[in-house]
């Protein structure tokens, strides 16, 4: 029915229209020539009857089938974002009010985002780094010791001379110095240490290289005995403690237990910490200082070869000092004329 009220509707909007612009083509509907006004008023009233009527007659069967057919596609929620809704324990008077509920308003779930907590006993302690093990050590560079020069100062394979990160052992080689208490002692643990071994490196980023031109390292033996440390554990080194780098704090631990041990050169029967004095049998005057001559020129440079300076009783000139050139370093490790 709502098809033909809505068709007489628009028969009448028609006609209102065409009778306000020409009345005359009503003449015969109104036995005579009708009037604007009466037009209006009839097809006015046709068309408010025909809204009426359109507004209240059913729907077709069409729409309300098409209506029905209409599904809403439940929408898919992954699993890991489902939030589970909070378990609550009812008590006996919780439970009548939800019958009641039930009778009456549907309960929505109580969904409430979950606060993580942290749990104590999950807590990692930090854990001291673990000492390398051999097989970790072989897997590393490693170089060849071909040299002890002394407890401070070796040559490798491939790099040359290489200076001891973060320890001083007393002189034996510095010509303007007589070899220092326990100099010899460290020189000779040092060659019991490393001469023959393979060790691999570690460096400081910040300091790689020193005034000198030499390598500067950490220093561990193939079977993971870290050098340095060793040599301040047993009392033959001193922690360098003019130079900070990395390890300076262990380093100075492990020099107070020595000297509280009483280990090496901090022993009162050998030179009870200070290593500066003259070891014994060694003059404690300094080595011959350079002479005074024509051949000596403003910078202290003497003139010369190895073998007439040696001859002199000079030497083991290490880098800095004005007698030492490359020419005189022949095999490069640092130190110029050397005397044995």
């Amino acid at each position: 029915m709502s098809y033909i009220f809505t068709f007489f509707f628009l028969i009448s909007l028609v006609c209102l229209a065409l009778g306000l612009i020409r009345p005359a083509i009503f003449t015969k509907l109104f036995k005579n020539k009708p009037t604007r006004k009466q037009i209006g008023i009839v097809f006015g009233i046709m068309i408010f009857v025909s809204l009426v009527l359109v507004g209240a007659s059913p729907a077709p069967e069409g729409y309300e089938r098409q209506a029905s057919e209409i599904k809403v596609e439940p929408v898919l929620i992954p699993e890991d974002k489902v939030i589970e809704p909070e378990l609550v324990e009812l008590k006996p008077e919780d439970e009548k009010s939800e019958e009641t509920q039930d009778e009456t308003t549907p309960v929505e779930p109580n969904l409430t985002s979950t606060v993580p907590t942290i749990d104590n006993n999950s807590v990692i302690e930090a854990e001291a780094k673990p000492e390398p093990t051999i097989e970790q050590n072989l897997a590393r560079d490693l170089f060849q010791v071909t040299e002890v020069v002394d407890g401070d100062t070796i040559k490798i394979s491939t790099i040359g001379t290489l200076r001891l990160i973060g320890i001083d052992t007393p002189e034996t080689r510095d010509p303007r110095k007589p070899v220092q208490c326990f100099g010899r002692e460290a020189s000779n643990k040092a060659k019991e240490l490393l001469s023959g071994k393979k060790v691999y490196l570690e460096y400081d980023p910040a300091n790689k290289i020193d005034k000198y031109g030499r390598t500067l390292a950490y220093v561990y033996r193939e079977d993971g005995l870290f050098y340095n440390a060793e040599m301040i554990k047993q009392g033959f080194a001193h922690s360098y403690v003019q130079f900070p780098h990395p390890r300076l704090d262990e380093f100075n631990i492990y020099q107070r237990e020595a000297r509280e041990n009483n280990l090496g050169f901090w022993a009162a029967n050998t030179c009870n910490g200070n290593t500066t004095q003259a070891a014994a049998g060694s003059s404690s005057k300094s080595i011959t200082p350079l002479p005074i001559s024509p051949e000596v020129n403003k910078d202290g440079f003497i003139t010369g070869s190895c073998a007439s300076l040696k001859k002199l009783g000079l030497g083991n000139f290490r880098e800095g000092d004005p007698n030492y050139t490359k020419s005189r370093d022949g095999d490069d490790d640092g130190l110029a004329c050397e005397m044995k």
